[in-house]
């Protein structure tokens, strides 16, 4: 592979500059996608166009790309039904008289995201499903919603039983092999890394605090403010990635019924389940992480997302609350609800593959190694270089596969502590998934904003000050661990602390910056009981 050096940073600068000045995703990714093949092609903009149109037919064509874009549309369709028939409304007023405050629903959808989390993308799906129109209810504004889903998926999925876990097993034990560790185990290595897969921790923790306290900050507190004072979920001019209200029109209200939201969901996890299981069948004897290991999460989630689907017909049908031409048609407006979120994915992962080919990862990673640096400073460097990686191909499994075996290698030549060594895994964890939460070409940060309902970018520009928030609070943790070598279980309570005490400074000045009444701030950060 060949590597362009500095112009392998421009395509997803170009991507990412873009999605914040025009607000046009679409066209930013493209436009970065292109960048790209304009460099590759020796900026001939003919064969740039032609080779940026390859990529793409190519990131459509992979068996497992095109998986997820089908998941997604049968989660569209699962999602037509759900409304037409009236769940989501039947769940909502079946809510009011359970969830009698705003914090419950806030600390509940974070519940929900970690009992989910076997797989990041299946949390965006469920918890969207179950929340969105609650949230709504109980003026929770889209952008904390989909801050919610986002920071409950992957963190979870990092450190719970998920198809994560199994991948980053698999990760550390390149990363031993390459080095020529004997004394440690893949498992175990896995298992003294996790107290350094700090972001996670501190932000699965750090959601909860938010979520209870209601101590938000920065962009997030006028987005509070202006869905507690006027009821918009989101702002004016805003272009949600999915509005089902709006594109499908006013659910049927002759009968509507919980067990019209709850089945097609339930069904849909236990499918997944049963499949998870199903295709990693042959490994149980080994434990249930060799199952995950070897399992085939994708078609679990597809055959999941399919019987949501099948599921919404059956009672269309069965309760005769829509005639077979209605089911029909509700068929299609799913499909269409989800249009523009297959295009963003098949954009996202067309961006990662021309950022690859033109040697990004290999170009950041050579800029550090080529230096003699002291362990000190390794663990936060290896976070960063990992956040630039994550930020810029908005991925953070394509981070761990470049990042885990080098920062392995590097621990071990620089210590010669096997120990220490694997434990560097659990930071580029951290960067991968800061990077993944921070960036506008993310595909799990575009799930977030799809099954929320939220802007695209207004998400990213909301959740960005509370990931670096955390993330800078880390890499102050990790420079103190490379420098005396502390315990992580002592630092972590440190580093909870300290965002504490941060998030609550920083409400109190955000509150004087946007002029926001003092009562009605203080109103903001008290429990909200639902009017009927």
């Amino acid at each position: 592979m060949e590597n362009y050096g500095v112009l392998s940073l421009l395509p997803p600068l170009v991507a990412i500059v873009l999605c914040f000045v025009t607000k046009q995703v679409l066209l930013s990714m493209f436009m970065g996608i292109f960048t790209g093949g304009l460099i590759v092609c020796g900026f001939n903009p003919g064969a740039g166009i032609t080779y940026t149109l390859k990529i793409l037919v190519q990131n459509l064509g992979d068996p497992d790309n095109a998986l997820l874009v089908i998941f997604t549309m049968f989660m569209g369709v699962g999602i037509a039904f759900i409304w037409r028939l009236g769940g989501s409304f039947a769940l909502a007023r079946a809510a009011k008289h359970r969830f009698k405050k705003r914090r419950s629903i806030c600390l509940g959808t974070w519940g929900l995201g970690i009992c989910t989390s076997i797989n990041d993308c299946l949390v965006a799906a469920v918890d969207g499903n179950v929340f969105r129109d609650i949230c709504k209810e109980y003026r929770i504004s889209s952008e904390k919603f989909s801050y919610v889903l986002d920071s409950t998926a992957a963190p979870c999925a990092a450190l719970l039983i998920s198809d994560w876990i199994a991948y980053q097993i698999s990760m550390i034990a390149q990363g031993i092999k390459l080095t020529g560790i004997t004394d440690i185990k893949p498992m175990a290595a896995y298992i003294h890394s996790l107290p350094f897969n700090m972001y996670s921790i501190l932000t699965i923790l750090f959601v909860a605090f938010i979520m209870y306290t209601g101590m938000d900050y920065g962009p997030m507190l006028k987005a509070e403010d202006r869905c507690l004072e006027t009821g918009k979920y989101t702002r004016d001019g805003a272009m949600p990635m999915m509005d089902v209200g709006n594109d499908l029109g006013e659910p049927k209200m002759e009968r509507p019924m919980i067990k019209t939201f709850v089945l097609p969901i339930g069904l849909a996890l236990l499918t997944i389940f049963f499949g998870i299981g199903w295709t990693g069948k042959e490994h149980f004897a080994e434990g249930i992480l060799s199952v995950l290991e070897n399992c085939d999460a994708s078609s679990a989630l597809l055959w999941g997302s399919f019987v949501m689907a099948a599921t919404g017909v059956a009672l269309a049908l069965g309760t005769k609350l829509m005639d077979f031409k209605e089911t029909m048609n509700t068929i299609v407006d799913g499909f269409k609800l989800m249009v523009l979120t297959g295009a963003i994915l098949v954009l996202a992962w067309s961006l990662g593959s021309i950022t690859k080919q033109l040697g990004l990862a290999n170009f950041v990673v050579e800029l550090i190694t080529t230096h003699n640096i002291p362990f000190g400073v390794l663990p936060p460097v290896i976070m960063l270089i990992s956040i630039l990686i994550a930020f810029a191909t908005g991925t953070s499994w394509g981070t761990m596969a470049i990042m885990t075996p080098l920062a392995i290698s590097l621990g071990y030549k620089l210590t010669g502590d096997p120990n220490i060594s694997v434990a560097l895994s659990g930071a580029v964890l951290s960067g991968a998934i800061f990077g993944d939460h921070s960036s506008p070409v993310s595909d799990t940060t575009v799930m977030a904003s799809i099954f929320s309902g939220a802007d695209h970018i207004d998400h990213v520009a909301t959740q960005l000050p509370y990931a670096m928030s955390v993330g800078g609070v880390i890499l102050v943790l990790y420079t103190i661990y490379g420098f005396t070598r502390i315990s992580p279980f002592i630092l972590l309570p440190i580093g909870l602390v300290t965002l504490c005490v941060m998030a609550t400074f920083l409400h109190k000045y955000y509150l004087k910056k946007y002029n926001i009444n003092p009562e009605y701030a203080n109103f903001m950060t008290k429990d909200f009981v639902h009017k009927n």
